[in-house]
C-alpha cells in the first residue's frame, strides 16, 4: 500500500514498486508501463503533475528521491541514490559487506518543472534546479542550476529554458482551482 495517493494517478500495472508504504504521489500524475520505484528508508516523493514515462527506474537505497510537481521523466531514464565507487579499488555489488566497498550515497531532487530526457542518468546527490532540462543519453554527476539545459556525456550546459514556464503553470492552476470551485458548487 502506498504511504499517499493523490487524485487522478494513473499507474500501469506492470510498475514494480519496493516498499511502497514510503512512497507518495501526487495528484494528476502518470506512471506509465515497466517502470520501477524502489523506495530507501527516505522515501520517494512525487509531486503533481508529474509524468514518468515507460522503463523509468527510481533506486533510493542512498537516499531521498523528490520530484516536485511538473517534473517529467521520458523512458528509460535511470534515477540513483547510491552507487559503488569503480576507482579506488574497493569491491563493488550488494553482494559484497559494506566494509569492504566504497558507496557514494545521496538524495535526488528535481525542483519544479524538471525534464530529463530519453536514456538520462542521474547520480547521488544531484538536484535539478527549477526548470532545468536534461538532454537525450545524458550523465549528470553534478547538480544543475535553475532554467540550465544541460546535454551530454558527461553533461555540459547548452542552454536555457523560457520563463515563460511559470506563467504557465500559474494559468493552469488558475484553471484547475476554478473548475474545483465550480464541481464543489454543483454538488
Amino acid at each position: 500500500m502506498l504511504a499517499e495517493v493523490g487524485h487522478n494517478v494513473s499507474i500501469h500495472r506492470s510498475v514494480l514498486m519496493f516498499s511502497p508504504h514510503l512512497i507518495r504521489i501526487g495528484s494528476n500524475t502518470r506512471i506509465d508501463c515497466f517502470g520501477l520505484l524502489s523506495a530507501g528508508p527516505d522515501g520517494i516523493c512525487i509531486g503533481d503533475h508529474v509524468h514518468i514515462a515507460a522503463g523509468v527506474y527510481l533506486f533510493g537505497s542512498g537516499g531521498r528521491i523528490v520530484l516536485e510537481s511538473f517534473c517529467n521523466l521520458s523512458s528509460r531514464v535511470a534515477v540513483y541514490t547510491a552507487s559503488d565507487d569503480y576507482t579506488e579499488g574497493y569491491l563493488t555489488n550488494p553482494t559484497v559487506p559494506m566494509k569492504f566497498r566504497k558507496v557514494q550515497q545521496g538524495d535526488v531532487t528535481l525542483r519544479r518543472h524538471a525534464i530529463v530526457g530519453t536514456g538520462g542518468v542521474l547520480l547521488p546527490g544531484v538536484t535539478l534546479g527549477l526548470a532545468a532540462s536534461v538532454g537525450a543519453l545524458t550523465l549528470v554527476r553534478k547538480s544543475v542550476e535553475d532554467f540550465v539545459v544541460v546535454a551530454g556525456c558527461p553533461s555540459r550546459i547548452i542552454g536555457t529554458r523560457d520563463k515563460r514556464i511559470l506563467e504557465e503553470e500559474k494559468k493552469l492552476l488558475e484553471e484547475e482551482n476554478a473548475q474545483e470551485a465550480s464541481n464543489h458548487a454543483n454538488a
